[in-house]
């Protein structure tokens, strides 16, 4: 973290950093490529097949794969994609098998977001995968509050279908342009370290308190997510944990500004997600738009997080209301739990610790 915690709590602060603006990261034209084609024909396919379902889990799985790092070879980059799928494939079977179980799936979504960010601060790598399990073991648990237990296998399927999808349009797309991925080679020329020494390093930090900070963080602000969504029977609660997930990091300054970006960005999204209440549109003007956002989520995910943010809500209402018209209460229970998860956030993630040492595993993830 290159500033003080305590200087990074003023009102000019959070506003230049939520809209600031970042051009240190390259477009990575196979994701972007990746994201339309693969996205449009996961919901085209959905419509053609007149399965839904089919066509939202396998967006979900190109989303998913698009969003793995870029850096490296073709091939270090398509064995990091497999990975991703792998994970959340696993994670979707198992959200679907604790799904509609009342406290106790709630309290197990706690344990596996507890878990997850312990076994995370091993390295980057394991950091990423963490957050990416938890993300799809909880929407595995929110489809069909258990009743999709049989389908599980099919749910699955689909979902790799998708990654399948966005994976080979990625592939096809970095072999074309093949400079763009030579010219990052070189910038990942580090010293490896093997897994022996990375776990005597996490082992070692897990015998002070500052090695378990984040984990207590996270399983205090999920513990508050179940805890409202079932006081207050909220609809779509699931979607408060899926904001705590995202938003919270490891670095307290940059959780503060993530955790900022997503609520002005969803804020502004819901504004623009309220337009589709004046018209509906056609299936397959539905395609075109959701390829377009799908397109545009790599290009400002790291030049900046507010816009991205603003773009995923509409993106996310069109994928969860596919084939019937955005609702009012859709758009009011976005915003509702999307900001009661960045409060939560705040105040359990980063308020009640910022007077205390900074202790970081793996930076920024």
């Amino acid at each position: 973290m290159s500033k003080s915690v305590h200087e990074n709590t003023g009102l000019g602060f959070i506003l230049k950093e939520t809209l600031q603006w970042s051009n240190e990261t390259s477009i990575n034209y196979p994701q972007v490529i990746a994201g339309f084609i693969g996205m449009a024909s996961c919901i085209s396919l959905g419509f053609y097949l007149n399965n839904l379902m089919f066509g939202l889990l396998s967006t979900f799985g190109v989303m998913i794969t698009s969003d793995t790092s870029s850096d490296g070879t073709i091939k270090q980059h398509t064995i990091e994609q497999f990975r991703t799928m792998a994970i959340g494939t696993v994670a979707m079977i198992i959200g679907i098998i604790i799904a509609g179980h009342g406290w106790m799936t709630g309290g197990l979504i706690v344990t596996i977001s507890t878990l997850a960010a312990l076994l995370g601060g091993f390295s980057r790598t394991f950091a990423i995968a963490s957050v990416q399990f938890v993300i799809l073991s909880i929407i595995g648990s929110s489809m069909g509050d258990g009743g999709l237990h049989q389908d599980m296998f099919k749910i699955s399927a689909s979902f790799v279908t998708g990654s399948l999808l966005g994976i080979i349009v990625s592939v096809i797309t970095g072999y074309l342009m093949q400079k763009l991925w030579d010219d990052k080679v070189s910038v990942q020329q580090t010293a490896k370290i093997s897994y022996r020494q990375r776990f005597t390093t996490w082992r070692n930090k897990l015998t002070h308190f500052t090695g378990w900070k984040y984990t207590v963080r996270v399983a205090l602000c999920m513990i508050a997510a179940q805890l409202i969504g079932f006081v207050f029977h909220l609809e779509r609660s699931y979607w408060i944990g899926l904001t705590v997930a995202i938003v919270l990091k490891r670095d307290l300054a940059y959780s503060q500004r993530r955790i900022f970006q997503r609520g002005i960005g969803t804020a502004v999204g819901v504004l623009l997600g309220s337009c589709l209440l004046l018209w509906s549109l056609p299936q397959w003007d539905s395609v075109v738009i959701i390829g377009l956002l799908g397109a545009l989520r790599p290009i400002f995910k790291n030049r900046s997080y507010a816009i991205y943010a603003m773009l995923m809500t509409p993106l996310m209402l069109m994928m969860f209301s596919t084939g019937s018209p955005v609702t009012a209460h859709l758009l009011e229970y976005r915003l509702l739990d999307t900001m009661i998860g960045c409060v939560l956030a705040y105040v359990l993630g980063f308020y009640i610790w910022k007077n205390a040492s900074q202790g970081n595993f793996v930076g920024k993830t």
